[in-house]
């Protein structure tokens, strides 16, 4: 593995009405709205059902995602959405728990890597008690994703967060150390574009022992006064043995380039630019990255073959 496609798979259709092509992610995740949850508008049993069906096509789709030569890939932190509001045994079941082994059962065989990325409300370091209980929930449930799939409770198979609200880092080691241990042990930190720099996260993984997930696009705006090079090397430090380390990629839209920090932030389609002690990395395979960019498995592949990276 080395280069791995986040949550979506994408292929090209013509759209029965206009005729044009389009991209289509065929993974074909379903997902709950709020409002209409709390307005009665869905019965347990179709949220059974679209649990269901999200871990079945979960089961079907690693296999195609292998078979194309993806060892590494990102399961959507939306597999169950609304998880935290709705009953238990509505995602916690026999069905749910058929299709996870499934899936866990071809990622062991294949040796493939697989991750989540609990969203922007997942906020350990919040001063709000009942956002880090919620963010507690959040984690607990993608921890127990990844106990039901029979996957270890390693960074092998990681929990990826922020650091959330800025100049918290003892909010947020307090918080880490209290975490179950099938989440502490899964979880990664990643540098952001603001709050918490490699600078920032590396006093951090002092104190808890959490690896970092290098992201090198976040690193070009906050880069806490360490280079490219730099900031590649100390983070693949924390990782522990026999783990690679996991990092990212995107890269601003060249259309973008002189634009403000919120045009310059937007992933672009394609992989323009890797810095190049990434790049050695991952043709030597020493790294595994995840490729942020919004042609998902499109531009995974223009990738390898613009920068001849083999895997």
């Amino acid at each position: 593995m080395s280069t791995g496609v986040c949550c979506h798979w994408l292929e090209e259709k013509i759209h029965p009405r206009s005729g044009k092509k389009e991209w289509v992610n065929i993974f074909d995740e379903k997902t709950l709205q709020l409002g209409r949850y709390r307005q009665g508008k869905y019965t347990n049993e179709s949220i059974k059902g679209l649990y269901v069906h999200n871990v079945k096509r979960l089961a079907q789709m690693l296999p195609l995602i292998y078979s194309k030569g993806v060892n590494l890939f990102r399961i959507s932190s939306a597999m169950f959405p609304l998880a935290d509001q709705v009953d238990r045994s509505l995602w916690d079941n026999e069905e749910v728990k058929k299709y996870l082994k499934i899936s866990g059962d071809f990622v062991k065989a294949q040796g493939m890597r697989v991750s989540t990325h609990p969203g922007q409300f997942c906020v350990l370091s919040s001063d709000s008690d009942s956002i880090v209980a919620k963010s507690f929930e959040e984690l607990s449930i993608h921890a127990w994703l990844f106990d039901t799939m029979g996957l270890d409770a390693s960074p092998q198979y990681a929990i990826n967060i922020h650091g959330g609200k800025s100049d918290r880092s003892s909010r947020l080691i307090e918080q880490i150390q209290t975490l179950p241990r099938n989440v502490k042990d899964r979880l990664t930190l990643e540098n952001d574009e603001s709050a918490y720099s490699v600078t920032d996260l590396l006093k951090i993984h002092l104190e808890t022992n959490v690896p970092i997930v290098w992201d090198s696009h976040h690193h070009t705006f906050n880069d806490g006064d360490l280079s490219l090079d730099d900031a590649f090397f100390v983070t693949t430090q924390t990782w522990p043995k026999g783990v690679k380390p996991l990092q990212h990629i995107s890269n601003t839209d060249p259309k973008n380039a002189n634009g403000n920090f919120m045009d310059k932030r937007k992933h672009s389609d394609m992989i323009h630019y890797v810095i190049d002690s990434q790049l050695s990395a991952l043709r030597e395979d020493t790294v595994d990255v995840e490729i942020e960019a919004k042609l998902k498995n499109i531009a995974v592949f223009e990738m390898r073959k613009k920068f001849e990276i083999t895997t």
